[in-house]
């Protein structure tokens, strides 16, 4: 990947990272998860996944310890545990995937998720009443994969959590929990590959960390007014609009050359 100099972004670039990172982290504050599912397929439009990943988890870093200590007291501490050990494998293997999968693959592989992701959400597909404890092992697995590697495993335990937790602020405490140790585990994982050593990465960080914290505020403030199922499906629509862009833009790039 060659260095990405920030003085060098085009400035419809720079003005527009901030207003996707406060989409997400408005999202994350009214929801516990979701900045990433947001946030990384809009700004892979503009950086390689190798620069927006870390990105996203050092300000992730911060927004989901912060939400997740609040909420404490409410976490269905069974479940995490459950999710936790599947969840270390399956990041391991995504950061290895991260650093050796070349670009147009991975930037296909993220369009097609988001886009299968937010029509999942749109159709409306019935839930499972009561998910098995055991599918805790894929699921950490497969979760693992997704965030370590496009930061998006936030909906993958979700919807486990879901089909396990029925009271509403269990499962917003618990899916920040988990979201929280992931992010943490993500951050070492990066830091250990390299992936973090960047001095663009760790500037925009730090410059993007006040606009997270608006986001979390503003997201706080809606949890209570707007409907779960409302928000689920506003983000479903973003997630197949921008999804289906970059399936469209890679696979247009592939063709062109």
């Amino acid at each position: 990947m060659p260095p990405i100099t920030l003085s060098d972004l085009p400035w419809h670039v720079l003005a527009v990272i901030p207003l996707i990172v406060l989409a997400g982290y408005t999202v994350f504050g009214a929801t516990g998860f979701g900045s990433s599912i947001v946030s990384v397929p809009l700004l892979a439009h503009f950086f390689p996944l190798v620069f927006v990943v870390p990105l996203i988890t050092a300000v992730d870093a911060f927004a989901a310890a912060s939400v997740s200590v609040r909420q404490r007291d409410h976490v269905a501490w069974p479940e995490f545990l459950r999710l936790l050990p599947a969840m270390l494998i399956g990041m391991t293997a995504g950061t290895t995937l991260m650093i050796n999968l070349p670009h147009a693959p991975a930037l296909l592989a993220l369009g097609t998720f988001a886009t299968l992701y937010g029509l999942y959400v749109l159709v409306g597909t019935r839930a499972m009443k009561r998910a098995p404890a055991w599918l805790a092992w894929p699921v950490g697995c497969v979760g693992g994969v997704f965030s370590a590697l496009f930061g998006t495993g936030g909906p993958i335990y979700m919807m486990f959590l879901s089909a396990r937790l029925q009271d509403k602020t269990a499962l917003r405490a618990t899916s920040a929990a988990v979201v929280a140790t992931s992010v943490w585990i993500r951050l070492v994982l990066f830091a250990v590959a390299g992936l973090l050593l960047q001095s663009p990465l760790l500037i925009l960080a730090a410059c993007l960390l006040p606009i997270m914290v608006i986001g979390l505020t503003l997201g706080h403030r809606l949890h209570d007014r707007l409907t779960g199922a409302g928000v689920m499906r506003l983000i479903a629509a973003l997630l197949v609009v921008n999804g289906a862009s970059l399936v469209y833009r890679t696979l247009s790039n592939w063709t062109s050359e």
